[in-house]
């Protein structure tokens, strides 16, 4: 077994690979919950441009999503940050690569 092999089946210290994380999360992600929420509330993305340059918007097929959040956790993966647009979210807590989709949230002001 190469030394990836062996992290990501826990038998030895170190990062998991993105590909055994990504396919965790594809794997226990509920694509169409998402996809009926965004086609209940019109929840619209930019899809791109028409061959006349004009802005396609529309609620992006569950395709788009995981294309979408696989480059957002790719990203959130190789630099440690989170990564948020369009109501997905990815980041990292702890040692475990996550995605969410927010409906709603809300924050205080930092008052003490």
């Amino acid at each position: 077994m190469s030394e990836q092999e062996l992290i990501d089946a826990g038998l030895q210290e170190g990062k998991k690979s993105f590909k055994l994380l990504a396919q965790e999360i594809h794997d226990s992600f509920n694509w169409e919950n998402v996809h009926k929420a965004m086609m209940a509330t019109n929840w619209c993305w930019s899809l791109g441009k028409d061959e006349d340059g004009t802005h396609l918007m529309g609620v992006p097929d569950i395709d788009t999503l995981k294309r979408k959040a696989y480059q957002k956790l790719k990203e959130a993966y190789d630099t440690g940050n989170q990564v948020s647009s369009g109501g997905l979210s990815a980041g990292w807590e702890g040692e475990e690569l996550f995605l969410v989709f927010t409906f709603e949230e809300a924050y205080t002001n930092g008052y003490s």
